[in-house]
């Protein structure tokens, strides 16, 4: 029974994580490659299906910023199905993995994620997906896949979640020296993100005698 409440702790967990970094990324960086890639596919052969692909991922944010999961969950799969070749499938894919991660599904999550990673056509959309799926697997008790999945993450957008989710899966592991730096790296880098600073600044704190004690 302890072991079973601990899971749902740890899925709930990460539920908190994904509304925290996840919905305001998606929708954030969905808005920005509905311009940038609506111009791209614009002088090609393939801009009419952009273009498609564009309004319904339009449709999709507008549904997931109701909370209307269902519907969210209709619209991502049409695109994957029928826009496969355009950017916005990638996106809706993190979209399912979203919802996946809400009901409580590790599983869906994590091979929507390894999707992503395998057909993204932008750079920082893979990173993304990398780092959401080394926290399922921190979520899933494997820590040590984890920390192997997030090799190569340096700086940009999402360093301060990995280096978040570093110090989660080296916690796990009973790491806390490691963890602590991690956690440290990551509230530098959030400094101009107050909405993470706080949560950051707790996860510090409470490895306070880790820092006392190599002082």
């Amino acid at each position: 029974m302890e072991i079973y409440r601990s899971e749902e702790e740890q899925v709930e967990a990460l539920k908190d994580w994904w509304k925290e970094n996840g919905r305001s990324v998606i929708i954030g960086v969905g808005l920005a490659l509905a311009v940038v890639f609506g111009w791209r596919y614009w002088q090609d052969s393939t801009h009419a299906q952009a273009e498609a692909a564009s309004a319904q991922y339009q449709t999709l944010l507008q549904r997931l910023d109701a909370g209307e999961g269902r519907e969210v969950v209709e619209i991502a799969r049409r695109i994957i199905a029928e826009y496969p070749s355009t950017p916005y499938a990638a996106l809706a894919s993190l979209s399912l993995a979203q919802q996946a991660v809400d009901q409580g599904d590790l599983d869906g999550a994590s091979a929507h994620l390894r999707w992503v990673m395998e057909n993204a056509k932008v750079g920082e959309v893979r990173t993304l997906a990398q780092v959401r799926l080394a926290r399922v697997l921190v979520a899933q008790g494997r820590a040590d896949e984890a920390l192997q999945q997030l090799t190569g993450v340096g700086g940009g957008s999402a360093f301060a979640m990995a280096e978040e989710v570093k110090g989660d899966a080296y916690l796990a592991q009973g790491r806390r020296t490691d963890a602590l730096r991690a956690y440290q790296a990551a509230l530098a880098a959030a400094a101009d993100v107050p909405s993470k600073q706080q949560l950051l600044r707790m996860k510090v704190d409470d490895l306070a005698d880790v820092g006392v004690a190599a002082q």
